[in-house]
């Protein structure tokens, strides 16, 4: 069904596009060197480890995965400069690696470091 989604997703979403937003509380585990786009635009990439427990179908579920991610802009310095290791709130919208991978990868909007209490 190619029509913007069901009448549920219309209704949360009334511009009628499909909705891609993901949030992710996680632990940053490796990182490239901070790089920058031929526009100058700070661009940083790297993998993100997340650990949880969730309820699928009243039962709880330990769930563990990794996501590559990429992040442009000013917060990319800033994650350029955490150490590994380091907890942080992604927020985001999951795309493909590249026209001929398929493979999910976040591209986060935004983070937010989370001080271990």
């Amino acid at each position: 069904m190619i029509d913007g989604g069901t009448d549920t997703e219309r209704k949360a979403n009334p511009s009628g596009q499909a909705i891609n937003s993901f949030t992710l509380h996680a632990t940053l585990i490796e990182r490239d060197a901070l790089r920058h786009t031929p526009a100058g635009v700070p661009i940083l990439r790297g993998c993100l480890e997340h650990h949880s427990q969730q309820i699928e179908n009243g039962v709880p579920r330990e769930v563990r995965l990794e996501t590559d991610f990429v992040l442009l802009g000013d917060q990319a310095g800033l994650l350029a400069a955490a150490p590994l290791g380091t907890a942080l709130i992604a927020q985001g919208f999951m795309a493909a690696r590249s026209a001929r991978s398929r493979q999910a990868v976040m591209h986060m909007n935004s983070i937010e470091f989370v001080t271990e209490r």
